[in-house]
């Protein structure tokens, strides 16, 4: 088990290394846009010089001078893509990016030892992503946490209800509701949630307050987003629970135990859940995964300041701010990466008797 962890773990690490530098290839080779400033330009080229992504060179033929004056785009023409210059009295400083091979190994170097993911060029022009995220992260983290446990004891109950009352009124009620419900995007639920009961009857607030608001707003801001995230995952795991439950109630251990004399809410209790849960947990822990996905759009229509919101705003077109992008695309992976493998290592934990990556 322990050699299994650590493979994996392992394993881990390299596709998340894949995964980004991937993504940092195909950043690369698109149009790159500084900030909009003059004074964010100056910086933004001074810290790419620094990090390794270009170099600078102080031009002074007063023929390139002019022709630099007189018109801007031509010179660029002239200049490797994505490069960019500075009128100083008589001079200028261009920058221009160093080959592509030079600046994923500045990059890698500059993660590896300094932790420096580079700076935002649109959503915070001249902040560090890592700063940035990192003050991103805890509310996407709280509201997904929140929504996982406010779905689990629901999903649970109403999948248990639906097998004990098999072919019932209240069985045909329920998957009438998780059909309904998975068919829906969470997006699409959370419009008419906010439409009913924040704009329709006021009862909750209509956007997520600022982080400088105190009281009970902070805890009703979050009831909205918990229920569009939830409703999906309620009808998941209704259905599953509902579907791994009949088919053990049905087996023939479980009717060996009631003819010893157990009742059918003992059988169900002592044999019939845990035998369940073996397919159930593992699914539990990569819902997160998907929770954290249904998030970035609910945090946009509901202006939640999370990691979501922000990773749409740095995909905007011609406002890319690729170092967010990267950054953002990390956490998400690494996240995914790892609710994987809990996923692999849970069935051990809910059954001793599987031992996952055991040899034969």
């Amino acid at each position: 088990m322990i050699r299994y962890s650590l493979i994996r773990t392992l394993w881990v690490f390299i596709i998340l290394a894949t995964v980004l530098s991937i993504n940092f290839i195909l950043l690369k080779n698109a149009p790159q846009l500084p900030p909009p400033t003059e004074e964010g330009r100056s910086i933004y080229y001074s810290r790419q010089v620094s990090d390794g992504f270009m170099t600078v060179r102080i031009e002074r033929d007063p023929d390139l001078v002019r022709e630099a004056r007189e018109s801007r785009p031509t010179f660029l023409n002239r200049l490797p893509r994505n490069s960019d210059f500075f009128h100083e009295g008589d001079q200028i400083r261009i920058f221009e990016p160093v080959p592509l091979i030079q600046q994923y190994f500045s990059w890698v170097n500059n993660i590896v030892t300094e932790w420096n993911w580079g700076v935002s060029t649109w959503v915070q022009p001249n902040v560090e992503v890592f700063e940035i995220l990192m003050s991103r992260i805890p509310v996407t983290i709280r509201l997904n946490l929140v929504a996982l446990f406010f779905y689990i004891p629901i999903g649970f109950a109403l999948g248990i209800l639906a097998a004990l009352r098999k072919n019932t009124l209240v069985d045909n009620f329920i998957s009438v509701f998780v059909m309904v419900m998975i068919s829906l995007p969470s997006f699409v639920i959370m419009t008419f949630l906010v439409l009913i009961f924040a704009f329709g009857l006021g009862w909750l607030p209509t956007s997520f307050p600022s982080s400088d608001v105190t009281g009970a707003v902070q805890y009703t801001a979050l009831v909205l987003p918990v229920l569009g995230l939830s409703f999906g995952a309620i009808a998941s795991l209704t259905r599953t629970s509902r579907a791994e439950l009949t088919e053990v109630l049905t087996s023939e251990f479980l009717l060996l135990a009631r003819t010893k004399g157990l009742s059918q809410t003992q059988a169900v209790l002592r044999h019939a859940l845990r035998n369940s849960m073996v397919p159930l947990v593992p699914g539990i822990i990569g819902s997160f995964v998907g929770l954290l996905s249904g998030s970035v759009i609910i945090e946009l229509i509901y202006a939640i300041p999370g990691t979501g919101r922000i990773f749409i705003r740095a995909m905007t077109q011609n406002q890319y701010d690729f170092n967010l992008i990267l950054a953002i695309t990390a956490f998400y992976t690494v996240v995914g990466l790892f609710a994987i493998l809990l996923v692999d290592l849970s069935y051990g934990f809910v059954d001793p008797r599987i031992r996952m990556g055991a040899r034969k």
